[in-house]
């Protein structure tokens, strides 16, 4: 008997009153300086292993979750600077084992009329059974921290 795949996505959209330019490129290469601004969830991120801003990097998030200190190793999988695309493939740490086999956020970023832009947010996650929960609380975080990063632009 075929077992049934336990793909889901949860979306989002963020919107931000910097250009599509100026968003695409703190997403892409300055994700370093979230804890600047945001430490009391995302205490820490650190570049593991490539460069900034390339495919293939490989960074460290050290953030709080439902109360828990948790730690999880993210790649930047695909890094489209003509399209505004960008990938991010969980490869390791609390967010995969014991819930999810795959977990990615995936964002396509445009413009918007006023200058601003928007950010059109997946996550695309394989549950490793039923039981396991939505990444509801995940995806709030996710909310929060594009709002903390668009006011943080705006200062700039």
């Amino acid at each position: 008997m075929a077992q049934l795949s336990l793909q889901e996505k949860l979306k989002f959209d963020a919107e931000y009153k910097v250009p599509v330019d100026k968003i695409h490129e703190f997403w892409s290469s300055s994700l370093g300086h979230i804890p600047k601004f945001c430490r009391d969830t995302f205490h820490n991120i650190e570049l593991v292993q490539g460069r900034w801003g390339n495919e293939g990097c490989i960074h460290k998030w050290t953030y709080s979750l439902d109360g828990k200190v948790l730690t999880c190793n993210s790649m930047t999988e695909t890094l489209d600077y003509k399209k505004k695309y960008i990938t991010f493939n969980v490869i390791g740490g609390d967010l995969l084992e014991p819930y999810y086999k795959s977990f990615k956020f995936v964002v396509q970023f445009t413009p918007k009329d006023d200058g601003g832009s928007l950010g059109n947010w997946t996550l695309v996650y394989e549950k490793l059974n039923e039981n396991v929960p939505d990444p509801i609380s995940l995806r709030e975080a996710c909310i929060q921290l594009n709002k903390a990063i668009d006011a943080y632009l705006n200062q700039a």
